[in-house]
This record gives C-alpha cells, sequence and structure tokens, in this order.
C-alpha cells in the first residue's frame, strides 16, 4: 500500500468508509456506494442548485484532465519509445532484387 493511500485511510469519515470498501466485507463496496449517493442527495437537498452546478464544474475539469493524461502520454514519455517505434516502422530495402 502506498503512502498516500495509507494518509488517505486515516482522515476522518471519507477515509475509513474508503478504507472499508477497500479492505472490509464484501459488501461493503455497495454500501460505499449506497453512502455517495445518499450525501449526493443530502448535498442536493441542502443546497440546490449551486451545489448540483459547482458538482458539475468539478467533474467536467476531472474529464478535461483525463484526457489530457489519456492523450499526452508521449509527452511525458520521453524519446526511447518514439525511436524505438520510428525503427520499427522504417521500411528495409530487399537486397538482390
Amino acid at each position: 500500500m502506498t503512502a498516500l493511500a495509507n494518509v488517505f485511510f486515516k482522515v476522518p469519515v471519507i477515509g475509513w468508509l474508503a478504507r472499508d470498501a477497500v479492505h472490509g466485507r464484501d459488501d461493503a463496496k455497495y454500501w460505499f456506494v449506497f453512502n455517495f449517493a445518499v450525501t449526493f442527495v443530502v448535498m442536493t437537498w441542502t443546497f440546490g442548485y449551486p451545489f448540483v452546478i459547482v458538482y458539475a464544474l468539478t467533474m467536467t475539469a476531472c474529464g478535461i484532465l483525463g484526457l489530457i493524461v489519456l492523450t499526452a502520454g508521449d509527452l511525458f514519455d520521453g524519446d526511447k519509445r518514439r525511436r524505438r517505434r520510428a525503427a520499427a516502422a522504417a521500411v528495409k530495402p530487399r537486397k538482390g532484387l
């Protein structure tokens, strides 16, 4: 387990629920999803439309960030893999024809 996960699991309530979902009984994952859904409904009931807008904007930012990470793999990868692909794709001339 990474140190970051251990630190997250020590956060009160949210970390405890996440740790139980990962390391708990088999049905703990379903209870985690249920608790998340109930929390979302209660927050929507309490704060209304502004909460929905903030949630949608946050998920939009996460989606765009995910697309950037998925499509910019070569940017963070370095030149080794790119050179290997170019060498494999190079056409070699035939001898004797």
